[in-house]
């Protein structure tokens, strides 16, 4: 079970761009630089906030900005719109059990039921966590350093 690495790059880049917004203008070039990840992914990272109506971006270089409260966005939100499906991967299941074996003939309709239900507790747990908490950890720990 994991998080993507798209989820963590825009909350990442989510970070930058609240601490940074009004210093500078933030755009895709210097989270790109931040992240270590390459511009394009920059790009459609911050294409699917927008979309999502997380973040707002001014065409050019005029710079990025958050549309809402931090105490608006939840990781559930960002996680979400930068990868649709996360809470359908999070649980894999192996896809060659033998439909001669009765174990193997009925396991996926078994485990149905209780992978849903990691689903929405993972669900349900990310809606509870804000982008206002996960600012709040990092600036405890940038001012301790």
């Amino acid at each position: 079970m994991q998080i993507s690495k798209r989820c963590s790059v825009a909350i990442h880049c989510l970070i930058c761009i609240h601490e940074f917004s009004g210093l500078t203008k933030v755009t895709s070039k210097q989270l790109a630089l931040s992240t270590g990840c390459n511009p394009v992914i920059i790009r459609n990272i911050m294409s699917a906030l927008k979309k999502s109506g997380i973040i707002s971006v001014k065409p050019g270089t005029g710079g990025t900005t958050l549309c809402k409260s931090p105490k608006q966005i939840s990781l559930l939100q960002i996680c979400s719109c930068v990868e649709p499906d996360f809470l359908e991967k999070l649980v894999g299941e192996h896809t060659s059990a033998s439909k001669l074996c009765p174990v193997g003939r009925n396991i996926h309709v078994v485990l149905e039921k209780p992978y849903q239900k990691i689903r929405d507790d993972m669900a349900n747990s990310m809606s509870n966590i804000t982008l206002a908490e996960i600012l709040e950890n990092y600036q405890t720990v940038t001012a301790n350093q």
